[in-house]
């Protein structure tokens, strides 16, 4: 989502270019680093509820295909075909 968001805020002229260009490009290179041959997102951390406990969040499952992690990757790819 922060890719997203980069990528959004360069191409409209809201963040400085020669500052956030670079960081947004190296953002999505990494980002494209998690889809599978499958076209799949993988070590998509799994949906969580609140929990008073770092220990929970840390070592949440990871998940491949998980929307909580396509639909950020749509969103990116989307703001580049802008």
């Amino acid at each position: 989502m922060y890719t997203f968001a980069m990528i959004t805020g360069v191409k409209n002229g809201w963040l400085d270019a020669g500052t956030y260009g670079p960081a947004a490009r190296r953002a999505w290179i990494a980002v494209t680093g998690y889809i599978d041959q499958n076209s799949d997102t993988v070590e998509v951390c799994a949906g969580t509820n609140k929990l008073n406990s770092l220990d929970y969040y840390l070592t949440r499952p990871r998940r491949t295909g998980d929307f909580h992690g396509q639909a950020p990757i749509l969103w990116g790819a989307s703001a580049l075909l802008r």
